[in-house]
């Protein structure tokens, strides 16, 4: 048996799961119910799950997962979580080194301070004494190679689609009218600030052109009132979370773009998997996906925080639609070339092989 440690398994890694563990029916997934973040959930269709509890402190800081230990340390390979927060992990990962199995880290190439930060040092520590690492982004696999020369360092990144999921659905470009924001609500996303700006910006668009916000959270409440309060139910449109393909991929077919008014994290793939180009929140704190973003060919910036500007650009993309429609296949499959789920479970496929 093989094992693939993990705080939890939401939704957007289950095709993943679902390649890796259908290719190799041994190997294991190990998670509890939701992450650091409580608005992250696992997914029960997450198959070969085996489930544990998890105990946060310390204001849900430092993480305890209660792990099936036996099986833990009888595994001829386990790839974990690299988060140095999660207090099981340095059992888990000791106790293997000193009974020589492979331990391989699955995670950030660099801690949220940067690589010159002084916790580097101690997750240097770790990635040294592994037995290979999985970064997040091929940048992320170039820079450790030249740190860790002599390690078995891998690339997945990020991808929530198979390939032949990502593609767009063709409609006439009078059908393309919308925006459509798709992630969590909370207020690092920024959704409000997208919200009021759409809202300053209808006079000057299309007259059927809506906001499409899918996706749930703690400020869900809070952007429905506002939504209310100006009556605006009919510009824009909260749907709520939505995992199903064919759901998202045909609201995705109505938009013209995609926004992320914070940080970007998954669905730039997703937007661009389905031909969607993305408007992007400059100077944030990425997520490692933001590798997807081409400036020019498949994104646009906008200045942070900076309402005018997002409004420009939301008229300079509806002024320029018929080219970005055009583009739509191009941006598609040179998302699909790069962020497929086939290319992701690559490496997973690659160490549980080799390692029996």
């Amino acid at each position: 048996m093989s094992l693939i440690i993990q705080t939890c398994v939401p939704s957007y890694r289950l095709n993943v799961y679902k390649k890796i563990t259908l290719e190799i029916p041994n190997v294991k997934i190990i998670s509890g119910d939701e992450y650091n973040s409580s608005t992250i959930k696992s997914d029960k269709n997450t198959p070969n799950v085996i489930w544990v509890k998890n105990y946060f402190f310390f204001k849900r800081k430092l993480l305890f997962q209660k792990l099936p230990w036996i099986k833990v340390f009888n595994s001829k390979s386990v790839i974990i979580e690299f988060n140095l927060k999660i207090v099981s992990f340095y059992i888990v990962f000791f106790i293997r080194l000193l009974l020589n199995k492979k331990t391989y880290l699955w995670g950030h190439a660099w801690s949220k301070k940067g690589r010159e930060s002084k916790i580097e040092y101690f997750r240097y520590v770790f990635k040294k004494m592994s037995s290979g690492f999985i970064a997040y982004t091929l940048q992320q696999k170039q820079e450790l190679e030249q740190q860790l020369p002599n390690k078995k360092i891998y690339a997945a990144c990020n991808s929530i689609y198979s390939k032949n999921q990502m593609n767009p659905i063709y409609k006439s470009p009078d059908e393309i009218l919308d925006v459509i924001y798709v992630g969590r609500l909370v207020t690092d996303k920024k959704i409000l600030f997208l919200v009021k700006a759409f809202h300053e910006t209808l006079h000057k668009l299309p007259a059927n052109a809506k906001l499409i916000i899918v996706g749930d959270g703690d400020q869900a409440e809070e952007i429905k009132n506002y939504v209310v309060a100006n009556n605006l139910s009919n510009k824009i449109i909260l749907k709520g979370a939505i995992s199903d393909y064919k759901t998202l991929q045909e609201l995705y077919a109505t938009s013209l773009v995609s926004v992320s008014p914070g940080y970007v994290g998954l669905s730039i793939t997703q937007s661009l998997g389905f031909g969607v180009p993305m408007l992007i929140s400059k100077d944030e704190i990425h997520s490692p996906e933001i590798e997807a973003a081409n400036i020019g060919f498949n994104s646009i910036y906008f200045e942070t925080d900076n309402v005018t500007d997002l409004i420009n650009s939301f008229l300079q993309l509806f002024e320029e639609k018929e080219s970005w429609i055009a583009k739509r296949d191009e941006i598609s499959k040179n998302c699909r070339n790069n962020y497929s789920i086939e290319i992701m479970a690559k490496p997973f496929l690659k160490i549980f092989t080799e390692n029996g």
